[in-house]
């Protein structure tokens, strides 16, 4: 369990602890026990290691190596070396050449960025790596790489010079000058005291200039030693194998000269002063209040772990209430509690608050009368009940899955355990821990815990896009002030059940059932015309996908009139069946039942996961949902605020813009595609037009409920009947041509600006050909997927790795489902300086002339098959594969053998065919066009 609280005194209970457990390097100095299925050991070397065996998915083994190098070990010119390191790792060694590595593990199936990867903090930099084979041979094979990338790196000059160029075009996008600016004064401010405060993982341009290769060896060999390195594996494999593997991969590893002493980590300490603004045209309007506590980096026990179970119940009160306020629509918009915890540096709880515009001070105010009332009266036991309720289901759903987690799960969560110092204990002994401790939750030890969190006197920053009037100072009284706010009472939530959700309807019958050929999926119809798709599996144990698909979604619209889709936000937030949102909350707490609403392409989709315990009644309170919304005010007024609030922020980055705004040039400009909608339309919407545009499309339309996972096939037919099947027969009207009409066509300009605000030496470009739809030629479209993959792999190689043009170049081929079976398009594309825009043109060009001209060769087409056939397999023994591919159009046959034979018709690809798609769609005579966003004029002007 991950720490998230700062020390005070424990709670009395205590649980008997085993003895009988394994103790391990990770638990020492506490008597919580090591879950036994790691096994774990230290090698000769100082090198520690976990192992252990995950069966899902079948096949694939999950490894990640964890360095305790981070920004905090850096000097103040070292500044970005630890992450330039994770970098360079990947350029070569003195066993396998720049790129060898990567290929060798894409040969074994292993796509480099999903598959392959890594990321520093200020703590520790991780290395990822995720293998679609389970075979001795293959895993010694990928091990060795890693091994010697710890161990063997060569930091060649050259690489490092382009590299350099990569990373300060991976810090223009993570960076922009507005997130700088926030860096530059809330660290300070929020950081205080501590050595994080001055420290950016990503460095500057000067102190990565500063890093020549030789001084970059010299602190590579100084971080990068066996005793500070954890390596872990779970798989689909005898752990005494995965074992055997690390002991042979890292054996050798030897360490030279001395160890490196820890740094001076800093303590918190009282900031200079309690409060600033941040102000910038581009940021998000919102407030952060922090209460901080130093850090105890002493081992996890069990005490501490009760004190966390203590802070759980308390910031979900916190959240709770906070959550009432904001459902009132007036000067919270959203507010949130979160407890975090870092090692070396410190504890924080922060209480984030989006205002209305133009009304942080009210929100100010108000967010202190929640808290001052929870520090002034102890809270209800029905709202301790609450909050231990939806502990106890987490943990108890944690034991359910404990069988069925996936293997890369299981090595992330190890990980995360050693960055905090925690153990990754059997799930019985937390849940077991967690019920011995339940008489202790009581009013007052709960309102003990709320003033221990909210006792540290508070940090304020406030975000703001327009000037606050009177700046640092007039933010600083608007604190003082918010302190002596009196405390507001907590509004009684009345006392609901599921008698008050009520359907009118009689329950269907089956009217038939069959089985969709090839790909083990049942179709029930009721007798009113809803049908339902199962999908049995057993990936996930006691675990039920369900969707609910309603209508025709985004295709069901006008075309270039997208309606009021973007809406969506505002429904569930009313509350639905006459309950208020809160009653809701507390009817169902601990249940696992709640369930999401969005538009999908082919229809509104309800979405959520269940259990066995649970699935009838979220059947139920779907139904209920879109029978009975209650459509408030309130909430269409906090999304209209949200979306002001924030809106701004889009300009930010080219890519933001890109993504909010270009998607409807991918579809022959049609505007139903926008991610987006102009602020004027957001202003303008009325609560009579949402609410007739939201009835409409909830009660019209056919009605199909998908479900994936471990259940009881009766159950749910039966559950079906009584909630779904309540409904009234609904006309299914068919979409028209002119709807289906959908196609990647040139636009009438070429190419399509947009702009941008934020760094002006920043860009976006991407080209566009349109193609066919998969369904029109399927052995052609998978051509055009490994297309994509292999021009993805060259860029990376040519215009990432060699150039230093970009740091992530993306290439996809995206076709449409069954309902638009004709639309597709190649799209590739990167965020890079303006100044390399035309080197990006001609890299892309210079590869897909050369596919066209002579096909891939045979090893790059060997790679792009093994990671993308690799990755459909994987896909396919998860339920997230499943839960998407059952809302298709399973009447088309062609969108089914597309399914079934996913992996096959990947495999039977050839170069040739690879070669003539691309000459067909993509080569220079081919009709394509570019979208580019380019900074703002006057933004150039101006900086």
């Amino acid at each position: 369990m991950a720490s998230t609280s700062a020390l005070a005194q424990a709670p009395a209970t205590k649980p008997i602890i085993s003895q009988s457990l394994p103790t391990s390097w990770q638990n020492a100095g506490s008597e919580i026990p090591l879950d036994p299925a790691w096994r774990t050991g230290t090698l000769p070397n100082g090198l520690r290691f976990a192992v252990r065996r995950g069966t899902q998915p079948p096949g694939t083994i999950s490894v990640r190596i964890r360095v305790a190098d981070g920004a905090l070990m850096e000097t103040d010119e070292q500044q970005g070396w630890t992450h330039m390191l994770e970098h360079m790792v990947f350029r070569g060694t003195d066993h396998f050449a720049d790129g060898e590595g990567i290929k060798i593990w894409q040969r074994l199936g292993a796509s480099f960025g999903s598959d392959t990867n890594a990321f520093t903090t200020l703590t520790a930099t991780t290395f990822v790596l995720d293998l679609p084979k389970n075979d001795g041979t293959s895993y010694d094979q990928a091990m060795a790489v890693l091994a010697k990338m710890m161990s063997r790196a060569t930091i060649d000059p050259v690489a490092l010079a382009t590299e350099r160029k990569v990373v300060l075009a991976e810090r223009a996008l993570r960076m922009p000058p507005m997130a700088e600016k926030v860096k530059q004064i809330a660290n300070p401010l929020l950081l205080a005291g501590t050595k994080a405060a001055d420290r950016d993982v990503i460095g500057s341009e000067a102190t990565l200039d500063a890093a020549s290769a030789e001084r970059l060896k010299a602190y590579y060999k100084r971080w990068y030693r066996p005793s500070r390195t954890v390596v872990v594996v779970a798989g689909d494999a005898d752990p005494a194998m995965l074992e055997a593997g690390v002991r042979r991969a890292f054996g050798d590893w030897s360490a030279s000269g001395s160890e490196p002493s820890e740094p001076d980590y800093g303590a918190p300490v009282r900031p200079a002063k309690p409060a600033a603004v941040v102000t910038d045209p581009l940021i998000p309007n919102s407030f952060q209040l922090a209460y901080v506590t130093p850090h105890d980096d002493r081992p996890w026990t069990v005490s501490r772990q009760q004190r966390q179970y203590l802070d759980w119940i308390a910031v979900g009160i916190l959240n709770a209430r906070l959550g009432t306020e904001a459902q009132k629509g007036e000067a919270v918009v959203n507010a949130g509690v979160a407890l975090n915890a870092s090692r070396h540096v410190q504890d924080q709880l922060t209480v984030g608050v989006v205002p209305k515009p133009g009304a942080w001070k009210a929100a100010l105010n108000t967010a202190y009368g929640v808290l001052n009332g929870a520090i002034a009266s102890p809270p209800t036991q029905a709202e301790i009940d609450q909050q231990v309720t939806f502990v106890t289901k987490m943990l108890d759903r944690r034991i359910a899955e404990q069988d069925t987690r996936t293997s890369a799960d299981l090595a992330n969560s190890f990980i995360g355990d050693v960055d905090q110092g925690d153990v990754s204990g059997p799930s019985t002994f937390y849940r077991d821990l967690f019920v011995a401790q339940q008489k202790a939750f009581t009013p007052t030890t709960v309102q003990a815990a709320i003033r221990r969190l909210l006792s540290p006197d508070p940090r304020l920053i406030v975000y703001s896009s327009t000037p606050v009037a009177g700046g640092d100072a007039a933010v600083q009284t608007a604190l003082a002030g918010a302190r002596q706010v009196a405390a507001s009472r907590e509004a009684a939530v009345r006392t609901v059940s599921f008698d008050d959700l009520k359907l009118s309807g009689h329950p269907a019958t089956v009217a038939s059932t069959s089985i969709v050929p090839g790909l083990d999926v049942e179709r029930v119809l009721f007798s009113n015309g809803v049908e339902l798709d199962l999908k049995p599996t057993a990936f996930e144990k006691d675990k039920i996908r369900v969707s609910v698909l309603i209508g025709h979604g985004v295709l069901g619209e006008r075309p270039n009139d997208p309606g009021l889709i973007w809406t969506n936000g505002a429904l569930l937030a009313s509350g639905y069946g006459g309950l208020s949102p809160d009653e809701l909350t507390r009817l169902l707490s601990g249940r696992a039942v709640g369930f999401g609403i969005g538009t999908a392409l082919n229809g509104v989709l309800l979405r959520g996961d269940s259990d066995r315990n649970d699935v009838a009644d979220m059947f139920r309170l779907m139904t209920v949902a879109m029978t009975q919304m209650n459509y408030r005010p309130a909430p269409l007024a906090r999304l209209k605020d949200a979306t002001n609030a924030a809106y701004q922020a889009i300009y930010n980055q080219p890519g933001a813009v890109f993504s909010a705004f270009a998607t409807p040039y991918l579809f022959g400009g049609d505007t139903r595609f926008r991610a987006t909608p102009p602020i004027t339309e957001v202003d303008a919407v009325t609560l009579p037009a949402f609410q007739s545009y939201w009835q409409q499309r909830l009660s019209q339309g056919p009605v199909k409920v998908g479900v994936v996972g471990d259940f009881d096939r009766d159950a749910i037919i039966a559950a079906v009947a009584k909630s779904f099947g309540t409904l009234p027969s609904r006309e299914n009207v068919p979409l028209d041509a002119a709807q289906r009409a959908v196609s990647a066509s040139l636009p009438a300009a070429d190419p399509v600006v947009f702009q941008h605000r934020g760094d002006p030496t920043q860009a976006m470009v991407a080209r566009i050909w349109p193609t066919q739809g998969l369904f029109d030629d399927v052995t052609t479209g998978r051509a055009l997927e490994l297309a994509a993959s292999l021009i993805q792999t060259r860029l990376t190689e040519d215009f990432r790795e060699t150039q230093g043009g970009s740091y992530a170049p993306f290439v996809s081929y995206n076709y449409g489902g069954g309902d638009i079976p004709h639309y597709g398009a190649l799209v590739a594309g990167a965020q890079l300086r303006t100044d390399r825009m035309a080197d990006f043109e001609a890299a892309l060009t210079a590869v897909i002339t050369d596919i066209a001209a002579h096909g891939p060769d045979a090893d790059a087409f060997a790679r792009a098959k093994a990671t993308t056939v690799g990755a459909i397999e994987r896909a396919t023994k998860g339920n997230d594969f499943w839960a998407g591919l059952i809302m298709a159009n399973l009447d088309n046959p062609a969108e089914v053998a597309a399914i079934r034979d996913g992996v096959t018709s990947r495999q039977a690809v050839t170069p040739d065919q690879v070669r003539a798609a691309v000459r067909r769609f993509a080569a220079p005579s081919a009709p394509s066009f570019e979208i580019k966003v380019l900074p703002e004029l006057k933004t150039q002007l101006k900086r």
